[in-house]
């Protein structure tokens, strides 16, 4: 695959680069941008495109999640079966897939997302809806959809094992008494380069999304202590459920950290920084994390102009929750990073008493 066609929902229109971001992961080549303000209820994509997606030799890419029954009308109508958001992603996440672990949570994610697509299948073949190339028939589709089923079931059970694996580890770091300290974020968003200056790890990192999908784990000492680092996997806006479902076996590492750093690209503007911000206290809300500490470390901060820095960290500082401490980085030049691991150390001991001291420090 190396062309697309890409139809976007309006509402991504101020965010289209990252959105494209995606997409170019994959493919080299886009040959036209489609907004869709008013998806077709029954195609998604405007009826008047139709007729012309069956002479592309593009893919067609959907930044939305498509239902079951579009994906079908889409393929029966053009001859092509359209890559939604979340396919998309998933291709994404394969790339980058190393573990089996991470295997193995991409392989369920990609099930769960095609067994609506085969209910429906079953439910147009029972009604004799289906012919030519979606022709298997009702008894096809039903053996299909078991063995998926059985599959699935596989697959938890070793994902299962692997988790309590992980979970023996983590107790045993636990016992001795090592805090734990997650670092999460957007993609892209510089976390893998934070844990690198962090630990004195060589760990891979890139501008293309997703390059972590299992958690890294690594040390660093400070203050004659040691703490516990680890790297997870990137969040995007609005995060499929699929995906938070599939890698919660890794992203559980945030749940029982004692620190979450948060590392928002601040060089990407303010605006962008705030929506970086705003939805990752979603995301970490979703998975259930409240009453932690948690470090607004705004990275990047070499690639900014002095004005342009002061103006920004300004306005985010005067947006965060009483638990959000914030502080500002260069994860890549090092600026500031024994500061924030005097703030880490000061909140693994005292909470955010002496850490607010910290904090003017910082912003002084």
């Amino acid at each position: 695959m190396n062309k697309a066609l890409v139809f976007i929902p309006h509402k991504y229109r101020t965010h289209i680069d990252e959105e494209l971001a995606l997409v170019r992961t994959i493919y080299t080549d886009i040959d036209d941008i489609i907004y869709v303000r008013r998806p077709n209820p029954k195609y998604y994509i405007p009826m008047n495109r139709l007729e012309d997606l069956k002479n592309t030799e593009s893919d067609i890419v959907v930044l939305d999640r498509l239902r079951p029954v579009q994906k079908i009308n889409i393929l029966r109508k053009t001859g092509k079966e359209p890559i939604d958001r979340i396919d998309l992603i998933l291709e994404i996440f394969a790339l980058h897939a190393g573990s089996k672990e991470a295997k193995l949570q991409i392989e369920l994610a990609r099930l769960k997302h095609r067994l609506p697509i085969i209910k429906e299948a079953i439910r147009r073949a029972k009604l004799g809806e289906l012919h030519g190339f979606l022709g298997a028939g009702r008894y096809g589709y039903e053996k299909y959809y078991r063995m998926v089923k059985e599959r699935e079931a596989r697959i938890r059970r070793e994902l299962r094992k692997l988790s309590k694996t992980r979970e023996i580890r983590r107790k045993k770091r636990i016992k001795y008494g090592l805090p734990h300290i997650s670092i999460v974020g957007y993609t892209c968003s510089g976390k893998t380069t934070l844990f690198n200056t962090l630990t004195g790890y060589d760990k891979p990192v890139g501008p293309e999304p997703f390059t972590t999908l299992n958690p890294k784990t690594g040390s660093f000492f400070f203050n004659g202590k040691k703490f516990i680092a680890i790297d997870t996997v990137g969040f995007i806006r609005d995060l499929p459920p699929e995906i938070i479902d599939a890698f919660y076996a890794t992203l559980e590492e945030i749940i029982y950290s004692d620190i979450i750093v948060n590392v928002i690209d601040i060089s990407k503007g303010i605006e962008e920084a705030i929506k970086e911000l705003k939805e990752t206290r979603k995301i970490l809300l979703g998975l259930g994390v409240q009453g932690k500490p948690i470090i607004i470390a705004l990275n990047k901060i070499d690639l900014l102009e002095t004005r342009d820095l002061i103006e920004a960290s300004r306005k985010i500082y005067s947006l965060l929750d009483p638990a959000e401490i914030p502080i500002l980085i260069s994860a890549k030049t090092g600026h500031n990073i024994d500061l924030l691991k005097r703030l880490i150390d000061e909140l693994s001991v005292s909470g955010d008493l002496n850490a607010k001291n910290i904090c003017v420090e910082v912003r002084a």
